[in-house]
């Protein structure tokens, strides 16, 4: 049997993980069928288990790709006030959904119901960007830019649901904003609300009569 070089094995993985992607788009990771995953690829059924050992590992290997391409691009992208960079965060994530809508589906459809069932996988696939954000939501409440009862992690989360919330929506096929309109919804609705801002005036009494 003729030996597989190392690019050959990488080009196979990668048709492995863009087939992946639109099954569990499409399926969900419940209902994605693993063997069918190769096959959409170009390759035998069985082939994928040569890569990946299971359906659940396939997906998980899909989110820690789309996680690492935000840790870069943070990473690069180090300046700026919290508000500032949450923003570009989210603008960042707006760009990799549209440069690949399968990937943003699996992420943003199916990640929250996953939380529970397959907790130390999630957590093992965001950890990387869950961190960085929290370290950007850190130094905005130490600043006095945020102002918030809640821990950075809360703030992360709930950044993350919203966001995703969005984006799903605008990947809808009967949506009435496009992705376009994410990241400002998301500015208008979310951090503005937890961005220092002088407090409201207090009528009066006097005033009210």
């Amino acid at each position: 049997m003729p030996k597989v070089s190392a690019n050959e094995r990488a080009a196979t993985r990668t048709r492995l993980l863009e087939a992946g992607k639109a099954e569990f788009a499409e399926r969900g990771l419940a209902g994605a069928r693993f063997d069918e995953i190769a096959v959409a690829a170009g390759h035998a059924k069985g082939t994928i288990y040569n890569y990946f050992d299971s359906k659940e590992e396939l997906f998980f290997t899909i989110v820690g790709e789309w996680c690492a391409l935000l840790v870069d691009a943070i990473d690069a992208e180090p300046q700026g006030s919290a508000r500032q960079r949450l923003r570009r965060v989210a603008e960042l994530d707006v760009e990799i959904a549209r440069k690949d809508p399968d990937l943003a589906l699996v992420v943003v459809q199916q990640m929250p119901t996953l939380v529970v069932s397959h907790a130390s996988a999630v957590n093992a696939a965001l950890e990387p960007g869950l961190a960085r954000l929290a370290a950007i939501v850190r130094a905005g409440l130490e600043a006095g830019e945020f102002r918030s009862a809640q821990s950075a992690d809360t703030i992360v989360r709930l950044f993350l649901s919203t966001l995703s919330s969005f984006e799903l929506e605008a990947l809808l096929p009967d949506t009435e904003f496009a992705l376009d309109d994410v990241v400002g919804l998301l500015d208008r609705h979310f951090l503005e609300g937890f961005c220092e801002r002088a407090p409201i005036p207090v009528a009066s009494t006097e005033d009210i009569s």
